[in-house]
């Protein structure tokens, strides 16, 4: 049988570092790494600090486990196991627009370009969508204390949590509306689309089973020997896509924040 926990006391100076000690929702950052296209689109997309002091409100992401009912295992006993990772389908955040309502012209384009937009007003007008890789990027948020950067008294005295959106695109703009009521500043909410996301949070267990293959999926060759198209694939180019992303500036900047996280 499981031991009892019974009541004890505790002093103010347990408290305080404990329930006393707490997080506030004011203190963090969001980096939304516009896609190279996009970026060409729009000159003044590069300084991507202005679109970060500008972003109002954020969430950190939700997630759930997916779960599978076991009924005929053990007599009136029903089971649940779990059988995959769901995560949150979009992430949101809102945005003050500033006079020359970069904050809109920037998701404006941004989503323009995923569908390849003419902007006219042709009769016949048509589009076609462009393919994921050109318009996905990684974006992130990193939830921070006031005294983040003072000196750390234990290696789990860290007071900031970086969270890394994969594949990142935004899927829509909520509407805003205007009015000839109070004036009040012109807020822009978007909401993102991702595949999942990773965090400093999660500390990574060794695994306990062989994994088959090279561990970098880069290397996997497919389709050998199988050229009835015309068409040999060489690489996993998903794989070369993330690696080319923690190369990049972008990636790198995303890659300490998490290493700073995870460094004892």
């Amino acid at each position: 049988m499981a031991q009892i926990i019974r009541p004890r006391k505790v002093g103010v100076s347990d408290l305080k570092k404990s329930i006393l000690n707490t997080a506030l929702t004011t203190h963090y950052e969001c980096w939304f790494n516009p896609p190279a296209p996009v970026q060409d689109l729009i000159a003044d997309v590069e300084k991507d600090e202005d679109y970060t002091l500008s972003c109002l409100e954020a969430a950190l992401p939700g997630t759930s486990l997916a779960t599978v009912e076991l009924q005929n295992d053990h007599s009136g006993i029903t089971e649940r196991h779990v059988h995959r990772r769901q995560y949150d389908t979009t992430a949101s955040f809102t945005f003050y627009v500033d006079r020359y309502y970069r904050q809109i012209k920037l998701f404006e384009t941004w989503i323009g370009y995923i569908v390849n937009e003419q902007n006219k007003a042709d009769f016949n007008y048509f589009y076609r969508v462009n393919f994921p890789k050109s318009y996905q990027t990684s974006i992130w948020i990193t939830k921070f204390e006031r005294d983040f950067n003072k000196p750390r008294k234990q290696d789990y005295d860290e007071q900031q949590l970086t969270y890394l959106f994969l594949n990142a695109y935004p899927i829509s703009i909520d509407s805003m509306p205007v009015s000839y009521d109070g004036a009040q500043t012109l807020k822009c909410t978007v909401n993102f689309n991702f595949s999942r996301y990773i965090t400093g949070a999660t500390v990574p267990t060794p695994l306990s089973y062989p994994v088959t293959g090279a561990s970098d999926s880069s290397q996997f060759i497919g389709g050998q020997g199988f050229d009835e198209t015309g068409v040999v694939a060489t690489t996993n180019e998903g794989a070369q896509e993330a690696d080319h992303f923690f190369n990049s500036e972008a990636g790198l900047k995303a890659q300490a924040a998490l290493d700073a996280l995870q460094d004892k």
